[in-house]
């Protein structure tokens, strides 16, 4: 289905952009994106590509809205504490974007149930602050080839990673962080225990909107990369790695 002339109007400075075209706009119109995790990243990355024109949203967080994410969940309010986070994000975003679809599960993402959650998606993007559950998602979206955008932050610092199981030798989250690995367990900890700066996860999320919209729209996904940001001096930095031979998940390769 073509762009309406509401849709041309809506997104006109959009398609004024180098790259982008009709015919991207409605890739993106017609995609799915699951995120998983609606915090301090989950939040942004919503908004963003809510407002793109994502065509369906999967929101996916068994939380509560707590007084204390209000600095830097940005889709809350005092009167959503102590309800879901995954359906009040749905309600916001319908407000502000009556034309996406959007789906509310309040659940956690599990080995058991990763792939009925992701299935018919063309993204995932992971949100979350936890070790172990970035494994999970990186192993059902590598069994299910789908691309995958992690992002994390801690006090002033954040860290993006972009996963594609199409590509061969790209690498995925297990290939820099083995399962069980030497460290896991302050990872798992690291939000809760050391804090977070609001405009820091913000600005991470909002990374991580980038780059599932310019997948969303064919783009080349700049996998084999740790980018690592650092909001009190502005500075961000890339680590180049390959493919671990042996990796449980990927076995160092892509395409099998």
């Amino acid at each position: 289905m073509q762009p309406s002339d509401t849709d041309l109007l809506r997104f006109s400075r959009f398609l004024l952009a180098p790259e982008v075209s009709e015919k991207s706009l409605e890739q993106v119109r017609s995609s799915t994106a699951a995120i998983v995790g609606l915090g301090g990243l989950g939040c942004p990355v919503a908004l963003y590509l809510a407002a793109a024109g994502v065509g369906r949203l999967r929101l996916i967080d068994p939380d509560t809205v707590e007084v204390s994410n209000l600095p830097r969940q940005i889709l809350f309010g005092p009167n959503h504490t102590e309800h879901n986070k995954a359906v009040a994000a749905a309600e916001q975003l319908k407000l502000l974007h009556p034309h996406a679809q959007i789906e509310a599960f309040n659940e956690a993402v599990t080995a058991a149930n990763a792939a009925s959650l992701f299935m018919g998606s063309d993204i995932v993007i992971d949100c979350t602050d936890r070790f172990a559950s970035r494994h999970i998602v990186n192993q059902a979206c590598h069994r299910l080839r789908l691309p995958l955008v992690i992002g994390s932050a801690l006090q002033w610092s954040g860290q993006l990673l972009v996963v594609d199981p199409r590509q061969n030798h790209s690498g995925c989250y297990a290939c820099l962080f083995p399962q069980g690995g030497e460290g896991s367990s302050v990872v798992d900890a690291a939000c809760g225990a050391y804090g977070v700066v609001s405009t820091a996860v913000g600005l991470v999320g909002l990374m991580q909107a980038n780059e599932a919209l310019k997948l969303l729209m064919g783009g080349p996904a700049p996998t084999g990369q740790l980018w690592q940001f650092e909001a009190r001096n502005l500075s961000l930095e890339s680590m180049r790695f390959q493919a671990r031979k042996g990796c449980l998940v990927c076995g160092g390769l892509g395409k099998k």
